[in-house]
C-alpha cells in the first residue's frame, strides 16, 4: 500500500513539475481586446458605426402600449400616427459602443489548456435612430453588460453577468404623438426595458477562421424592471409588492436565446479579413398574443412558437481601422421601442475598429 502511495505521489509531482515548468502570469488593465468577443451579426453588437437602413417592411407608423388595470385584465392600446415620417422607408442608425476588459489575469503553463484567462469586463452601447433624411430622432437604446469572462486555450470562451436594455423616445415620436395620445395616458412609461437580466454565453473557436456561439438570457426573480407588463412572467413583483400575474403558466420566463456562426478569412489579403455571420434570436415573448394593429386583449398561447429574428451580415476590412458591412435583417425593429413591429430591411454600414492592442497597464511574470 505504501509503495502504491509513494508511486502515485511521485507521478503527481512529475505532472505538476511538468505543468508548471513553463509557468507565466500576465495582468492587463483596461484592454480593448475582449476574452469573449462581440457576436459579429448580433443586431445589438456594441461597435462604433454609421448605418443606413432601407426598409422592405415595418417602417414606424404607431406606438403600442399595454396597461394593467386593477381588474386584472391585460390589454393593449395602439396609437397610429397621422401621416408618415419623412423618408419613412429608411432610417439612419448611429452606434457608439465598445467591450472593455477591466482587470484581466492570464496564466500560461505547459499544457494544452494554456493559456487560462479570467477578466472582469463591461460592454456598453448607445444606439440612436434618425429619420432617413437625418432631420429628426426616433429615439435611442441604452444597452450594457457587466460581469466575468473566461477563456481557455484560445479555443473556448464564456461570459456570465448582467445584461440591460432600456429604450427612450426621441423628438420625432413626441411630435407624432402630440394630439393623438391623451395627456392622461402615461404613455412615455410604456417602453421596452429589461433591467437587469442574467446572461450566460458560450463561444467555441475550433480554428482561426470559424466561430460558433450560444447565449441564454433570462430575468432573475429580483429583476428591477421588465416592460412592457404583458411580457412579464407571473412571478414578477412591481412596486409595493404588487404582482403583475396575468395568469401565464409558471413555465413562461420571458427568456431570450441567441446563437450564431461566423466565418472570417482574408479573401483580399491586401485589405484584411472578409467576415460572414448569421445570428438567430429566439424570444419566448412570442407566446404572448396580442393585436399590434388594433389593440385589445392579451392572451398566452402555449403552442405558439418563440418569436424569431434573423440577421445575416458580411463585412470587408478596408484597412486596420475601417470596415464596410452589408446586413439583411428579418425580425424585430432595430429600435427596441418598436418591438411589436416585424421588420425586414437591408443596411449598409461603415464601422470604425479601434486598435484592440491598446492596454492602459500591463504586468508580466515569466
Amino acid at each position: 500500500m505504501k509503495k502504491k502511495v509513494l508511486i502515485g505521489l511521485v507521478m503527481f509531482l512529475i505532472v505538476i513539475t511538468e505543468l508548471f515548468a513553463d509557468f507565466g502570469y500576465q495582468f492587463d488593465m483596461i484592454s480593448l481586446h475582449p476574452l469573449h468577443k462581440e457576436y459579429f451579426a448580433d443586431r445589438v453588437r456594441p461597435d462604433i458605426s454609421l448605418n443606413y437602413l432601407n426598409y422592405f417592411e415595418g417602417s414606424p407608423d404607431k406606438i403600442l402600449q399595454d396597461s394593467y388595470v386593477s381588474s386584472g385584465e391585460q390589454e393593449v392600446k395602439v396609437w397610429k400616427f397621422s401621416g408618415d415620417f419623412s423618408s419613412k422607408d429608411s432610417m439612419i442608425e448611429i452606434k457608439l459602443g465598445e467591450t472593455i476588459g477591466i482587470a484581466r489575469n492570464t496564466f500560461t503553463f505547459n499544457h494544452w489548456l494554456s493559456p487560462l484567462s479570467i477578466d472582469f469586463s463591461i460592454q456598453a452601447e448607445l444606439q440612436s435612430f434618425y429619420t432617413g433624411d437625418f432631420n429628426d430622432s426616433y429615439g435611442y437604446d441604452g444597452i450594457y453588460f457587466y460581469g466575468v469572462s473566461f477563456r481557455v486555450a484560445d479555443f473556448v470562451s464564456m461570459r456570465v453577468g448582467n445584461h440591460h436594455y432600456c429604450t427612450h423616445y426621441g423628438d420625432a415620436i413626441y411630435k407624432k404623438a402630440s394630439g393623438i395620445i391623451p395627456t392622461v395616458e402615461n404613455w412615455m412609461g410604456y417602453k421596452y426595458i429589461r433591467m437587469n437580466d442574467y446572461v450566460v454565453g458560450l463561444s467555441i473557436e475550433p480554428n482561426s477562421w470559424l466561430r460558433v456561439y450560444v447565449e441564454y438570457n433570462f430575468p432573475p426573480k429580483d429583476i428591477s424592471t421588465l416592460r412592457p407588463n404583458m411580457f412579464a412572467p407571473n412571478w414578477l413583483k412591481r412596486l409595493k409588492g404588487q404582482s403583475v400575474d396575468p395568469g401565464y403558466p409558471d413555465s413562461y420566463n420571458a427568456r431570450i436565446i441567441s446563437t450564431g456562426i461566423e466565418v472570417a478569412y482574408p479573401v483580399f489579403k491586401t485589405l484584411g479579413n472578409t467576415t460572414i455571420g448569421y445570428d438567430l434570436h429566439l424570444y419566448e415573448e412570442g407566446k404572448i398574443q396580442y393585436d399590434h394593429e388594433n389593440g385589445g386583449s392579451v392572451s398566452f398561447d402555449k403552442n405558439a412558437p418563440w418569436e424569431m429574428e434573423h440577421n445575416i451580415k458580411i463585412s470587408q476590412n478596408l484597412s486596420k481601422t475601417v470596415s464596410i458591412e452589408l446586413t439583411y435583417h428579418n425580425g424585430r425593429s432595430p429600435y427596441n421601442n418598436f418591438f411589436f413591429q416585424h421588420t425586414e430591411y437591408f443596411s449598409i454600414s461603415f464601422r470604425f475598429n479601434p486598435d484592440d492592442t491598446v492596454t492602459i497597464f500591463n504586468y508580466k511574470v515569466k
